[in-house]
């Protein structure tokens, strides 16, 4: 016998102790077993026979066969408390669900090639099955109905990766578990919503997770279900129509990353029950419904910049956190009487009516202690104090009967969204003594000693503890309860009497660039501003007019002085329009801040001031290097600036100024962040960069005018600058205005260079408040002093003022 052939016999008899041992422990059902539980349908490739020679061609080399491929594989739970046997099935050649593993709790099935779930599949898994998984099943594209009936104990459903699952039919979830606390379908193909109206008879979920599918659109009543969380995330949704959710209970509802979702009906929420928290985020809506949503606790809706306008805060009764876009969205939360003075004073005409009520009936309030109970009437009618008493009673029916019927649920004519923001204890039934008591024909005088601080009740009145909140408290997981309140004590309702207050957290916080303020956040700057502008827009017409008007004697220095009046009166325009949002929108002007931040206004307003000030300054560098040029080279009559020269360099001016006021518009910096539509945020480096750059230039020609006229002034000689003769008396006036022409440029460069610095630094010394100051006063005194400095006070500007009156 050869060496090959000893080999191959060895080699033959391990493979074979290995398959039997295999083999043997499914028949063992010792789940202790050291070797996991493996199950395969693939077939060994060794020749059946150990003595079958080899072809003489075949080199006789050792080499391996390939190995049993393993399927699924059975393993004990990691946790020692918890007693369950997982299974896991891997390979594209399974095209049906395994039907001889052992009993198991957990089963999952990852990149298989089953196509369809068929009714009975699972059914000899019937009573140990808890939780299912299929994951990554390229085409997996139906499962029948009734598929999940069988399996009683049923807890889990998870479905994930299935590109091809585009419908489920109504039957699916016939007949499942009543155990079954979530299901999840997710990044799969859906088209439309599953009908889990099944699920809603007898389960309470707590997950129903159908995220990132293909749904586009809700219909009416599609949903019916009872969960602690729906989530509905990263879908193609375009529309939800008018109650979507009639009938469901639904604690915490997401509908967020729904880029394309525009439009949810004003009844997309009616019906749905107990909803606590609600997630809008990364939609494009341009209009929240609020009907249904009156018990709302948590609201999201952040990086929806299409959502102009928020909800009234009168709209949520027990809102508490809201996660929003914009800063200025907040300050509607914090001002609800300027947000929507309609509802207030709906809100407080109903509390002044109640209160009314109370003190005729002699019933003491928070705001009213009163000693004397009302007198009943003689007549046989009912007094004041009985009416409301009935009131309340049919308030609280309404309520209660809207726990039953939805289309109730935001009837909110009664008062007792007044109560329902407060810790309230109120008597039951059988407390209703006192109020009879109360209504008697004398009742004795009672001091407000007698009266509890918080309740308004007689001291010696005690309130069962199980009968002193709002709410029952259910500790079962996912048990959806009924409220038990029932105010029936006019003393109760009257003692705990108070105005709507609201206390909503709300983020992003109004901040240093966008406080909850007017725009002009001063009444004495909101007038001043309007004296800027009408001196700058005064000022720079008048020069434009009086040198346009004599054209055939038009110079450098008068084209140059053209250009200037014209940056300035840009200026004066922005300021116009900054002046004018301020107007219409005060008192309420986070009302129009999304409309006029993130519309053209803004933009257009911001675009005008960077291309203002930029060819302002230009321009006044390029008249100052031309005076200077001048007057300290005065022999060099033939190399002055020409006016073709002049108009190539203003071109490339207004080209410079133009590009530098466009970048805000792409992206670099941002005209919309702050109210005055400057470019003040620094988010990344090229934000930080475009600044630096801005006052880099600004600063180099401020130190460029500076320099010049210093030369200008010096090379007047000694004589003209201590003006020791009266001949040199208007070369002295020369050098004054040269100096006030510095200083203006000083002071309005200084200041916004400064703050501008520090800011960028990361140590801002000023807030926009503050900043407007700055705005009004310092940033645009260029645009008011250089028509007076440059054009209206000199002498030429007269005398072509003269001609124009004179035509």
């Amino acid at each position: 016998m050869s060496v090959c052939s000893a080999r191959r016999k060895q080699l033959v008899v391990v493979v074979v102790l290995f398959l039997v041992m295999v083999w043997a422990v499914p028949l063992l059902g010792n789940e202790s077993f050291a070797l996991p539980h493996t199950a395969s349908e693939t077939e060994s490739v060794l020749p059946p026979d150990g003595n079958q020679t080899l072809p003489p061609d075949v080199n006789c080399t050792f080499q391996p066969p390939p190995l049993l491929k393993r399927v699924c594989q059975c393993w004990n739970s990691a946790d020692e408390f918890l007693e369950e046997v997982h299974c896991r099935c891997e390979g594209s050649t399974m095209m049906r669900v395994p039907q001889k593993l052992t009993t198991m709790q957990k089963l999952t099935l990852e990149k298989v090639g089953i196509k369809r779930l068929r009714e009975n599949a699972l059914a000899v898994y019937a009573t140990g099955l808890q939780d299912l998984f299929l994951i990554s099943l390229s085409d997996f594209h139906h499962v029948e109905p009734r598929s999940f009936a069988k399996l009683r104990n049923l807890r889990t459903l998870y479905i994930a990766h299935a590109p091809k699952l585009q419908f489920l039919e109504s039957g699916v979830f016939e007949g499942i578990s009543t155990k079954l606390k979530t299901l999840r379908i997710i990044h799969c193909g859906l088209l439309a919503v599953p009908d889990m109206r099944m699920l809603s008879v007898h389960i309470i979920l707590h997950m129903v997770d159908l995220d990132g599918n293909q749904i586009q659109e809700i219909h009416e009543r599609a949903i019916q279900i009872k969960t602690d969380e729906l989530i509905l995330d990263n879908n193609a949704l375009t529309a939800i129509h008018g109650e979507a959710f009639f009938g469901s209970q639904v604690a915490k509802l997401s509908l967020k990353l729904n880029f394309k979702l525009k439009y949810i009906h004003p009844t997309g929420f009616k019906g749905m029950q107990n909803i606590r928290e609600l997630d809008l985020s990364g939609t494009a809506l341009e209009v929240m419904p609020t009907e249904g949503l009156s018990e709302l606790e948590v609201l999201r809706i952040q990086n929806t910049h299409s959502l102009k306008t928020i909800p009234s805060v009168y709209n949520f009764k027990n809102l508490q956190t809201a996660y929003l876009t914009h800063p200025f969205h907040c300050c509607a939360f914090h001002f609800p009487d300027r947000h929507d003075p309609h509802a207030h004073q709906e809100d407080k005409k109903k509390f002044s009516d109640i209160q009314e009520v109370c003190h005729a009936g002699g019933y003491a309030t928070p705001q009213v202690k009163v000693g004397l109970y009302g007198e009943r009437a003689t007549d046989g009618t009912k007094r004041m104090s009985d009416q409301i008493v009935e009131f309340v009673e049919d308030d609280w029916q309404r309520e209660k009967r809207s726990i039953r019927d939805p289309l109730l649920a935001d009837e909110g004519n009664g008062f007792l969204r007044f109560l329902s923001r407060n810790s309230i204890n109120f008597r039951s039934d059988d407390q209703h003594d006192s109020l009879a008591s109360g209504g008697s024909g004398s009742g004795p005088l009672r001091s407000e000693n007698f009266y509890q601080s918080i309740t308004g009740l007689p001291i010696d009145t005690v309130i069962p503890d199980e009968e002193s909140n709002l709410n029952t408290v259910n500790p079962e997981f996912g048990e959806f309860h009924t409220v038990v309140l029932k105010p029936t004590s006019m003393e109760a309702i009257c003692g705990n009497l108070t105005p709507t207050k609201f206390d909503v957290k709300c983020y992003p916080m109004p901040d240093a660039l966008n406080p909850c303020e007017d725009v002009m956040g001063f009444d004495w700057l909101r007038g001043s501003v309007w004296v800027v502008l009408l001196l700058a827009v005064f000022g720079n017409v008048a020069v434009l007019v009086v040198l346009f008007s004599n054209r055939s004697d038009l110079t450098v220095p008068k084209f140059l002085i053209c250009h200037l009046a014209f940056a300035d009166l840009c200026m004066g325009l922005y300021l116009l329009l900054i002046a004018s949002i301020d107007v219409h929108s005060m008192g309420e002007y986070f009302n129009y801040a999304f409309d006029w931040q993130y519309g053209y206004g803004c933009k257009f307003a911001g675009f005008l001031t960077v291309f203002s000030s930029h060819l302002s300054i230009f321009t006044l560098t390029i008249v100052t290097l031309e005076r200077w040029f001048a007057i300290t080279h005065a022999i060099y009559l033939n190399k002055r600036i020409k006016l073709s020269a002049a108009t190539y360099i203003m071109i490339a001016g207004w080209i410079y100024s133009a590009v530098m006021a466009a970048f805000p518009l792409f992206g670099i910096s941002n005209y919309s962040s702050t109210s005055i539509c400057l470019p003040m945020e620094a988010r990344d480096t090229l934000d930080i960069a475009y600044l630096l750059t801005v006052l880099g230039i600004n600063g180099l020609a401020f130190i460029i005018i500076v320099i010049c006229y210093a030369q200008i002034y010096f090379s007047l000689g000694k004589e003209t600058r201590h003006a020791a003769r009266p001949a040199h008396s208007g070369e002295m006036t020369v050098a004054k205005k040269m100096a006030l022409l510095v200083f203006t440029n000083f002071v309005c460069w200084a200041p916004i260079a400064f703050f501008g610095l520090t800011a960028i630094a990361g140590y801002p010394l000023i807030d926009v408040t503050n900043s407007k100051i700055l705005l009004v006063f310092f940033y645009p005194l260029n645009s008011c002093a250089n028509p007076y400095l440059y054009a209206i006070l000199t002498m030429q500007y007269r005398k072509d003022f003269f001609m124009l009156l004179s035509k």
